[in-house]
């Protein structure tokens, strides 16, 4: 049969292989994966390979975790030419299809369907209640399959790009709030403050919950092992009002520490505090693009937070991708 699970770690070396020559598109280069995200993504499936012991220890110590890495491998012509990822998100039953790769020569053959048709039935069978994916606005092909099988388009997300050179001015923090550094692993103020400003919309297909955030006691002590393996470090803020002590930012640049990929800007606004935006994209950016940097920074943000989207533009960073967030409810 072409349809297969994955297994992991012997196909790690098949996701080194099968995705980067999956990310072309022929028809439109503007959505093909560049060098530099090829050389970051190869460098990631390595690290995890190097640390695949740790891994199988957290699995059998954590079940949830036996969700993180799995998928489906369609094969023809006795070669893989296909793959989709499915991610149970955290410990809930939401999960993720990360990607649905078919390589070009493949395509329109309904290789794409099977892989998301066994993605949604392995979901279902471990008791998920909804599955989510994006698709890139503009294909065409892939949002009317998506939507023949049931998914819902309920939410756009925006992926913006930084070149590295001439930075933009530091923005200097708005009167009346206090930004402090915090550790990553910190998962509250993150939770408490999507669980306050995320849309019922986007919570209908995946909710607001803890087991999203937290991660258990043995996996933060060893994320430090997972960030080496990954090539990255992370630097994290928290805003709050000088007023109280409630959580209205929290904003964080993960940064690349060897060559290729990308480094990143993750920030989660309350809407209530708009002013916020400028500072710290331009905070951030200074981290993540300092004098000297080879690598691009993105930053993701969904539709639901324009004001993100405005200060991003305006800081110099130029609109890449437009995303089509859509999910499927399972029922019971």
């Amino acid at each position: 049969m072409p349809l297969r699970l994955f297994r992991l770690p012997a196909d790690l070396d098949v996701l080194i292989t099968l995705l980067p020559a999956s990310f072309q598109y022929p028809e439109n280069e503007a959505w093909s994966i560049r060098q530099d995200e090829i050389e970051g993504m190869i460098d990631s499936l390595r690290g995890i390979r190097r640390i695949w012991p740790v891994v199988r220890l957290l699995q059998a110590l954590h079940p949830p975790l036996r969700d993180a890495l799995c998928g489906f491998i369609w094969e023809e012509d006795g070669q893989p030419v296909g793959l989709t990822n499915i991610i149970r998100l955290g410990n809930t039953d939401r999960w993720l299809i990360g990607n649905v790769a078919v390589l070009p020569a493949y395509r329109r053959r309904g290789i794409a369907r099977r892989l998301v048709e066994a993605s949604v039935t392995f979901a279902r069978e471990r008791g998920a209640a909804s599955v989510v994916l994006d698709v890139v606005a503009g294909n065409e092909p892939a949002y009317r399959l998506y939507e023949s099988l049931g998914f819902i388009h309920y939410d756009d997300r925006y992926e913006f790009s930084y070149t590295p050179g001439s930075l933009p001015d530091v923005v200097p923090a708005p009167a009346g709030y206090r930004i402090t550094p915090c550790s990553p692993r910190r998962w509250r103020p993150r939770y408490e403050l999507a669980q306050r400003i995320t849309p019922q919309t986007v919570q209908c297909y995946t909710p607001v919950e803890e087991g999203r955030f937290r991660q258990p006691p043995l996996v933060r002590l060893v994320m430090p092992l997972f960030l080496l393996a990954e090539g990255v470090r992370v630097q994290a803020f928290v805003a709050h009002t000088d007023t109280g002590d409630q959580v209205v930012a929290c904003a964080r640049s993960v940064i690349r520490k060897r060559a290729g990929g990308t480094n990143r800007l993750e920030i989660e606004l309350d809407p209530a505090h708009a002013a916020l935006a400028p500072h710290l994209i331009a905070r951030l950016l200074h981290i993540a693009a300092p004098q000297g940097s080879q690598h691009q920074v993105e930053l993701h943000a969904p539709r639901w937070q324009p004001v993100l989207l405005d200060a991003a533009q305006q800081a110099g960073f130029a609109l890449r991708y437009e995303y089509r967030s859509m999910g499927k409810l399972l029922g019971t």
